[in-house]
C-alpha cells in the first residue's frame, strides 16, 4: 500500500500521536524546571545585589556567571532526550506507543493478562473435522452455513471456516452478532427460512439446544464451536491452533521479574487450561466474553494490581479499554484506530517483555538525569555566586552538563535483543 493508507505512514501516525501528550515524569520535569527558573532569577537578584554592595567592580561579571551556569538546560533534556531515544528502540522491535503514560506504566506493571487465540496461539487456526449430529445435513451444507455466518467477521475462526468452504456463500437476513460468544441470522434452505445459531456451548444452550450431546471423542483440548437450529444442535466443529514458540520465552521472563500473568479467554475451559499449563500460567479463566474479562481486569486494578493487557485490538476492545496499559496484536492500516496504548506489530510477542526492559531502564536514566542536573546545580550555583567561577567556565559547565545528560540518554541506543 501506498500514501497515508501504507503501514509506514500508520507507524508515523501512532508516534506522532504519542508525541502530543507528556509521561508524569516529564511534565515533573518541566514543572521543577519551571520552579528553578524561578528560584534561579531570585538568587541572582540577591547576589547581585550582595556584590554590588561588597565590591561593585564584580556584581555583573559574577552575576552573569551564576546565571549562565546553571541554566536549566540539563534538567528540560532530562526527560525528552531518554524518552526520544526510548521511542527509537521501541520502533525497532516493533512495539510502538500510542500514549505518553506507556513506558511509565509498562515500567510499574504487576500482572500481565493475556488474550489466548492469536496473542499466546498463532491464530492461524484450522478445521480439522466436522461432527454431525443429524443425517439431515452432510458436512459441506453445514460448513457452507457456518462460513456465510461468518462472512463479515474478522476473527481467526471465521477465518478458518471461510478458508475450509469450497461451496458459495449463502444470504443472510437478521445477522446478529454477540461479541465473544457467537454469531446468528437467518438463511432459506429449501423454502425453510430458519435461524441459524454459530457460536461457543454457552451461546447455543442460552438459545435452546443443549450441544452436549454431539461430543464423544478424544479432542478434548480442542477448540469447538457449535452450529445449531431453533431446534437442535446440527454440528461441531473441531479446530486446532498452536502456541506460539516465542510466548514460553515471554512467559519465563515475567515470571522471573516475579510478575503475574493471567490468561482470559473465550474460549473453553478445557482448551484454556491446556494452554495455561503448557506455558506455566496458573491464573487462567474460560468462556469469558468480552465484558467478562474487564470486570475480571477490573477486579484486579481493585486489589492494587498495575495491568498490562495485551490482546486483539478490535475484539478486546472493552478490556483494552479497561486495563492500566493495553497492548493491541496487529498490523495494517487499522494500527492507528485500535483502542490500545500501545500497538505490537512484530509477529514476535517476546517484544513485549523487550518493551518492558526498555521501560524500566528508560525511568532508570531519566532518574539519573534529573539527579546529575540537580546535583550540578547544587554545587555549580554557590560556587559562581562565591566568585570562584567565570562567565566563559560558567557557559562551560551548562554545556558539559547538557552533554552528560544527553549522552547517558543514549546509552538506551546499546540495547540489544
Amino acid at each position: 500500500k501506498i500514501g497515508e493508507n501504507s503501514v509506514l505512514s500508520s507507524i508515523q501516525r501512532l508516534i506522532e500521536e504519542a508525541q502530543h501528550t507528556k509521561p508524569a515524569i516529564a511534565k515533573l520535569a518541566d514543572q521543577i524546571a519551571s520552579w528553578f527558573v524561578s528560584l534561579l532569577l531570585s538568587i541572582a537578584a540577591i547576589v547581585a545585589i550582595y556584590w554590588y554592595s561588597v565590591d561593585a567592580s564584580q556584581w555583573l561579571e559574577i552575576t552573569i556567571a551564576t546565571l549562565v551556569v546553571s541554566c536549566p538546560c540539563a534538567l528540560s533534556l532530562a526527560t525528552p532526550t531518554a524518552i526520544t531515544a526510548a521511542s527509537g528502540q521501541l520502533a525497532k522491535i516493533g512495539l510502538l506507543p500510542k500514549r505518553a503514560f506507556a513506558l511509565e506504566t509498562l515500567a510499574h506493571a504487576t500482572d500481565f493478562v493475556f488474550d489466548k487465540t492469536g496473542t499466546l496461539t498463532t491464530g492461524k487456526i484450522e478445521l480439522e473435522k466436522i461432527v454431525l449430529n443429524t443425517t439431515a445435513y452432510d458436512e459441506d451444507t453445514v460448513l457452507a452455513i457456518a462460513a456465510s455466518l461468518e462472512t463479515h467477521s474478522e476473527h481467526p475462526i471465521a477465518k478458518a471456516l471461510l478458508s475450509a468452504n469450497h461451496r458459495p456463500l449463502l444470504k443472510i437476513n437478521e445477522l446478529k452478532h454477540v461479541a465473544g460468544a457467537g454469531i446468528q441470522g437467518r438463511i432459506n434452505l429449501a423454502d425453510n427460512k430458519t435461524r441459524w445459531f454459530l457460536g461457543n456451548r454457552a451461546f447455543i444452550e442460552q438459545n435452546g439446544p443443549d450441544p452436549a450431546a454431539i461430543m464423544d471423542d478424544d479432542t478434548e483440548h480442542a477448540s469447538k464451536i457449535y452450529l445449531a437450529d431453533q431446534e437442535q444442535c446440527i454440528a461441531t466443529f473441531i479446530l486446532s491452533d498452536s502456541i506460539r514458540e516465542e510466548s514460553y520465552a515471554l512467559i519465563e521472563y515475567l515470571h522471573r521479574k516475579n510478575k503475574t500473568t493471567h490468561l482470559m479467554s473465550g474460549d473453553r475451559l478445557e482448551n484454556t487450561r491446556a494452554v495455561s499449563e503448557q506455558l506455566g500460567i496458573t491464573h487462567y479463566l474460560a468462556d469469558l466474553k468480552p465484558e467478562d474479562k474487564l470486570k475480571n481486569v477490573k477486579i484486579l486494578q481493585q486489589q492494587g494490581a498495575i495491568v498490562v493487557m495485551t490482546g486483539d485490538g478490535v475484539n478486546d476492545a472493552p478490556v483494552l479499554a479497561g486495563a492500566d496499559l493495553s497492548i493491541a496484536i496487529g498490523k495494517g492500516t487499522h494500527l492507528a484506530t485500535v483502542t490500545a496504548d500501545m500497538v505490537l506489530i512484530s509477529n514476535d510477542i517476546r517484544h513485549i517483555y523487550h518493551g518492558y526492559i526498555i521501560a524500566t531502564r528508560t525511568l532508570s536514566i531519566i532518574r539519573q538525569n534529573l539527579g546529575w542536573a540537580l546535583l550540578y546545580n547544587v554545587i555549580a550555583i554557590p560556587a559562581a555566586a562565591t566568585g570562584y567561577v567565570e562567565p566563559w567556565l560558567a557557559a562551560t559547565g551548562m554545556s558539559l552538563s547538557s552533554l552528560v545528560v544527553v549522552l547517558n540518554a543514549l546509552r538506551l541506543n546499546r540495547i540489544k535483543f
